[in-house]
């Protein structure tokens, strides 16, 4: 498998092999050290059961001039058609398990976790990355005809090229593992928080509204909620994106004249608490804030302006003192007019900054003391949810974490998100509280509304490109949901463990509409873990929780699952049969079930 290590100096890049140290092992540490371009290089294995735990430091007496740590590569030299590639994690774009023929050849695909299964639930081949991060790291596998390359790197900022000291982010590795044993021990490795987690559930108005919504929408919601089967499992009522002036200018827009306290107060008299969407980190370049506070952005060298943008938003640096202050008195202000529920959007940016204003940053460094900042300036009784927050951020730093990529009213969608839940269902309650995204059921079968913001789309070819998907072809893709999909969603978000965020026009969800949020929020857990079965393509179809089970076929066809093991009494609401501690249930296509186990 020719493992190795490389380093990247700005002059040239040094490929190490294994085969060419000798290492010293005391108790269950095995290190290597040796000296590349003039650094010295300590490369450490921890032996776990299972694998190895492998973390790399370089120093020098002079600047390093290192950009990049790959601090494990190593290469498959053949592989099985039918062998399986899952990219773990939270990467929207590579989250999909894969065949190697559908990598595109020389193309590297990246995520938290990666490696080579024979099947979903055989031993293979796993790379794992271990958190806290401080900078950012990605494992990977590319393609070359019929064999793959596999990484774990970890990237720099520019200024610390001018370090003396770098280390690399741990990786966990293992040659003979199986995706269910690799999940033991990432769980195991994870930091815990210190402080509660909540489940928080809610209504939030972005899903349905997104920026038209207005104070009346906030109220009619607010009314209906207030009354209904199920009221007294809803806490929070959260305004979203569509308040503000402008991004950057975080204050009322006209829609908003009333006063932001004003609708507060009004939320709060109904008996819910309430909460307010920002994206602190982000100014459009239309705002009043824009053109007199371009020394707050953080710095790009190749970008025309000199300064790091995404289209028309430009990425505020909060390690500037100015800017940072701003936006903690932002908040401080929200906090003031009764608002106690923050969604914080639109992070995960930074940990695409190359250079910051403090030199000794790193990404989640950044990330990590903004939100402790964030969380000192809202006050102990404020619950912070970090949307797009990177779980990498590590333990002690918001109550609450997005897990994926958004949910939108296409089965699509579910896919998707559920793909980020296979790997990100160990942080819940553990590190934070995940937040899967809204609990939406709207569709032709579910509400009496026919208008949606998006028409219908069609349905691209699955295998039309060969590299997989990219947004453009996964996003809002395919029909409204029907009834069974907008229950399999609703179900995945309950038995989660996470977050419950309503996001329809409530007044306008039918009976069947209304019956599937009253039945998810009984079947809603503390937790589960996912579980493959050996018929499984891409995704596990058991997901299980602590009183419940839940069973999902993919697939664009009725199937017939059997899951071993779970105990002599079982129940649903739905058929199923029932062998000693065995269940076999038939499912139509996006079809799940629900099995209560005592």
């Amino acid at each position: 498998m020719n493992l190795g290590f490389k380093l990247f100096f700005t002059d040239k890049t040094e490929h190490v092999s294994l085969a060419s140290l000798s290492g010293e092992t005391i108790g269950n540490t095995t290190v290597y050290k040796t000296t590349v371009n003039g650094a010295r290089v300590t490369w450490t294995f921890e032996h776990i059961v299972a694998g190895d735990i492998i973390s790399l430091d370089v120093k020098g007496d002079a600047p390093l001039g290192i950009s990049r740590i790959d601090s494990i590569v190593f290469d498959v030299d053949s592989f099985s058609v039918t062998d399986r590639i899952p990219f773990f994690g939270t990467n929207a774009d590579h989250t999909e398990t894969r065949y190697p023929c559908e990598l595109v050849e020389d193309t590297p695909y990246t995520n938290t976790a990666t490696g080579l299964f024979p099947t979903l639930v055989s031993n293979g081949i796993a790379l794992a990355l271990v958190p806290p991060f401080n900078n950012v790291a990605v494992t990977g596998a590319v393609r070359h005809g019929n064999a793959l390359t596999y990484f774990a790197k970890t990237l720099f900022t520019e200024d610390a090229l001018s370090y003396t000291k770098l280390s690399a982010e741990r990786v966990f590795y293992s040659e003979n593992i199986s995706i269910d044993g690799l999940f033991d021990v990432c769980e195991s490795c994870l930091p815990v928080s210190s402080f509660p987690m909540p489940k928080l559930v809610g209504w939030n108005s972005w899903d349905y509204y997104e920026q038209s919504v207005t104070p009346d929408d906030i109220y009619e919601n607010v009314d209906f909620l207030k009354n209904c089967s199920f009221k007294d499992h809803v806490k929070y009522i959260v305004i979203d994106d569509g308040w503000q002036h402008d991004w950057g200018d975080w204050w009322a827009n006209d829609k908003f004249s009333c006063g932001l306290d004003h609708v507060a107060r009004r939320i709060t008299e109904a008996g819910f608490v309430p909460g307010i969407w920002m994206a602190p980190l982000r100014i459009r370049k239309t705002a009043d804030m824009f053109k007199d506070h371009m020394h707050w952005f953080c710095k790009d060298d190749n970008a025309p302006d000199g300064v790091m943008s995404f289209g028309d938003m430009y990425c505020v640096d909060p390690t500037v003192p100015e800017a940072r202050q701003y936006i903690l008195d932002t908040y401080e202000k929200l906090y003031g007019y009764g608002y106690r529920l923050f969604k914080i959007d639109f992070l995960i940016q930074v940990v695409c900054a190359k250079k910051f204003y403090d030199t000794t940053a790193t990404p989640y460094s950044v990330l990590s003391e903004l939100m402790i900042d964030i969380r000192k300036a809202t006050g102990e009784d404020a619950i912070i949810l970090g949307c797009s927050l990177p779980v990498q951020c590590g333990a002690d730093i918001a109550q609450s974490m997005r897990s994926g990529v958004d949910i939108h009213v296409h089965f699509p969608h579910v896919v998707w998100a559920t793909e980020s839940l296979a790997w990100t269902w160990m942080y819940n309650d553990r590190v934070t509280r995940i937040d899967p995204d809204f609990l939406v059921v709207r569709g032709e079968e579910t509400s009496n509304d026919k208008w949606e913001r998006n028409e219908k789309y069609l349905l691209h070819g699955r295998r039309g490109d060969p590299g997989g998907f990219s947004l453009d072809i996964r996003w809002a893709n395919g029909d409204r949901f029907n009834a069974i999909e907008a229950e399999t969603w609703a179900n995945i978000v309950a038995i989660s463990g996470g977050n419950v965020f309503l996001s329809d026009k409530m007044t306008t969800l039918n009976e069947k509409g209304i019956s599937i949020i009253e039945n998810a929020l009984k079947v809603a857990q503390n937790g589960c873990r996912p579980m493959y079965l050996e018929d499984d393509i891409r995704l596990p179809s058991v997901w299980k929780g602590e009183t419940a089970v839940l069973i999902l076929n993919w697939e664009e066809i009725p199937v017939k699952k059997t899951v071993k093991g779970l105990g002599k009494s079982l129940t649903s609401d739905k058929p199923i049969s029932v062998s000693g501690e065995d269940v076999t249930v038939s499912l139509l296509p996006h079809e799940s079930i629900v099995i209560f186990v005592k």
